[in-house]
């Protein structure tokens, strides 16, 4: 009897197997225009800790600032080099000129630990998808997560509390791991995890650079997780599975939801 084609899975995490829902965070009013952030919930966390700050319209423009310098540079990288949060928070302390050098290491995480808790806060999970884990587990398969996280502490916690974390045999978080998908060391290295061959992986994702071209690049099967009926890219390659659940993955591997 022929051995299974695939012996492993991998997951993206947002969007794929937690759904990211930006709807959940806060309306503030900047400069007489509604935004949604957490940036006030970081500007009121330091205000408690007696922290001297500018006021909170100048607080958020050096916040939104200093992340779209941060990522910009990042995502130029042609490394796909991930830069953490905490190094992006601390970036952003610095802004922030009335607080002393010595002060600045405790600011930094007080303002990156609201916003991640926040974040997270502001997800949904289904039970549906640990009932699909929990099936391909029973049939023999590995399971394994890469994300694109930059806060690697904040990415664990959320796998513990939604209960992902019990079913995973590996995990990559950028933030930890040090790149960024579409790094093709990634993909390798949660295969090698895995013990398999990156031909008997199946990585499953919606993003398609990073979870379709990604995996290609290495010789990694994918299955695009295409919700909306959006067209790949113009000369992309083509993605050898597109499905509009992630529990659809159940029904490639021959183990449709009962």
């Amino acid at each position: 009897m022929p051995e299974p084609r695939f012996r492993a899975v991998v997951f993206d995490l947002f969007d794929t197997l937690v759904d990211f829902r930006a709807d959940l965070f806060p309306v503030v009013e900047i400069n007489g225009k509604p935004e949604r952030t957490t940036s006030i919930f970081a500007y009121e966390a330091l205000k408690r800790k007696d922290f001297s700050l500018p006021a909170y319209e100048e607080f958020h423009r050096l916040w939104v600032e200093t992340s779209k310098e941060v990522w910009g540079k990042r995502d130029k990288d042609p490394e796909y080099r991930e830069v953490t949060s905490r190094e992006r928070f601390g970036k952003f302390v610095m802004c922030l000129k009335d607080i002393p050098p010595g002060c600045r290491d405790e600011a930094a995480v007080i303002a990156m630990e609201t916003h991640m808790e926040r974040l997270i806060a502001s997800t949904e999970f289904s039970p549906k998808r640990l009932e699909m884990l929990g099936r391909l587990r029973d049939g023999g398969l590995r399971i394994g997560l890469v994300s694109n996280f930059d806060n690697a502490d904040a990415a664990h916690r959320l796998l513990g509390r939604t209960g992902i974390t019990h079913y995973l045999d590996a995990t990559l978080i950028s933030g930890e791991a040090g790149y960024r998908k579409p790094a093709p060391v990634l993909y390798r290295r949660i295969a090698e995890m895995l013990d398999s061959k990156p031909a008997n992986v199946l990585f499953v994702g919606d993003n398609f650079e990073a979870d379709v071209e990604g995996p290609h690049s290495v010789g990694m099967s994918c299955a695009w997780l295409n919700p909306k009926g959006a067209q790949p890219p113009e000369d992309a390659v083509s993605p050898d599975y597109e499905i509009g659940l992630v529990e659809e993955v159940l029904g490639i591997l021959g183990l449709e939801a009962a």
